[in-house]
């Protein structure tokens, strides 16, 4: 086994993108890194990878597709592992296994949690049926391809369900991208035949965050719930609450991790995104300019210079708007989904 290799990155260079096959696990040597993700509600997130920590791990050794895209800023060095060569170099060491442990198990309670808050259910069913809400929640949401793959899911796992027809029926409807069907009963809660309270019903319950500890555990003033309740509110459609929720979280100046810095700068970018979705126009280049004010070097200020660019368009300023959008395609990346899309807009193609 010869071991990992060292591989360096120009600036704007990706190292993987989402959905890719994953076959490699990184460890970050040198330079920077940044994740791009979606997260339950359907907000993108932008998190960076740590000098010396790995990222990859999940989905190369789970043998699924990448749940991210991770793009280098600057220039970086990076260690690449194949799996093998990983667990041979893990394996001897307990620290880094019980710190990935720590990890992983921290972001499926967190996931877990946040399943729970949208649902508004504070203790597990049965995992049947817990599948089938959140994959309906996801469509609900509009989140069509997530709530594809919960479907697709639970009709693997659960071939003779109880909601076995109603999981084909939306499956096809949600693939199709077709709005959640107002016609169709409300989900009822069904114990499934034969159902026992054995080992994996404890370990739900176990995930669970219990009612009677909600308010212990769960800060509900923290910036990362209130970051939570405003995405939701904005995927719900609830665009004015979703603004003044994400203007709260913006203007917090008590973060304390990474992680919160980042929520606080993406809220300024979600009240332009929340404006421009009610079709307040002017209101969401208020927004989209004072982020880049605020944040001239930010994650997300690609993103936020097309969405600029499209309520200028929006307003009628079709010169300025094709300034912007001519802009956007010579921010690095060159060739990401956001420069194809403005470089469509010039062509007049959308």
């Amino acid at each position: 086994m010869s071991g990992p290799i060292v591989r360096n990155y120009k600036g704007g260079s990706i190292v993987y993108f989402e959905k890719d096959k994953a076959e490699d696990i990184f460890v970050l040597q040198k330079g920077r890194v940044v994740l791009t993700y979606t997260n339950i509600n359907g907000v993108e997130l932008k998190e960076d990878v740590k000098l010396g920590e790995f990222f990859g791990v999940k989905s190369a050794i789970g043998r699924y597709p990448r749940e991210e895209t991770a793009q280098v800023i600057g220039a970086a060095t990076v260690l690449v592992f194949k799996v093998p060569e990983f667990e041979k170099f893990v394996s001897d060491k307990t620290h880094l296994i019980i710190k990935m442990l720590k990890v992983f198990s921290s972001q499926l309670r967190q996931v877990h949690r946040q399943v729970r808050e949208i649902l508004g259910q504070g203790e597990a069913k049965n995992p049947a049926f817990e599948l089938m809400n959140v994959a309906e929640v996801f469509y609900k949401n509009g989140n069509f391809d997530h709530a594809a793959y919960a479907f697709e899911k639970y009709i693997q796992h659960y071939p003779d369900g109880m909601y076995i027809d109603r999981a084909k029926q939306l499956i096809d409807l949600a693939r199709k991208k077709t709005p959640f069907p107002l016609t169709i009963q409300e989900l009822v809660y069904k114990p499934e035949p034969g159902a026992q309270s054995g080992k994996l019903q404890e370990m739900l319950k176990t995930m669970a965050v219990p009612a009677s500890n909600t308010t212990s555990s769960v800060d509900p003033n923290s910036i990362l719930s209130q970051y939570d309740k405003a995405s939701t509110l904005m995927n719900a459609g609830k665009y004015a609450e979703a603004i003044d929720m994400f203007k709260t979280v913006s203007e917090r100046t008590d973060s304390v991790t990474q992680e919160e810095e980042q929520f606080v700068e993406n809220s300024l970018f979600y009240m332009g995104k929340s404006s421009f979705k009610a079709k307040d126009y002017p209101g969401a280049i208020s927004h989209f300019s004072n982020f880049i004010k605020r944040y001239p070097k930010g994650l997300l200020l690609k993103e936020n210079l097309y969405h600029l660019a499209l309520c200028t368009e929006a307003s009628g300023d079709k010169e300025k708007a094709k300034q912007l959008f001519q802009k956007v395609t010579q921010m690095p990346p060159l060739d990401d989904s956001i420069s194809e899309d403005a470089k469509s807009k010039l062509k007049g193609g959308r």
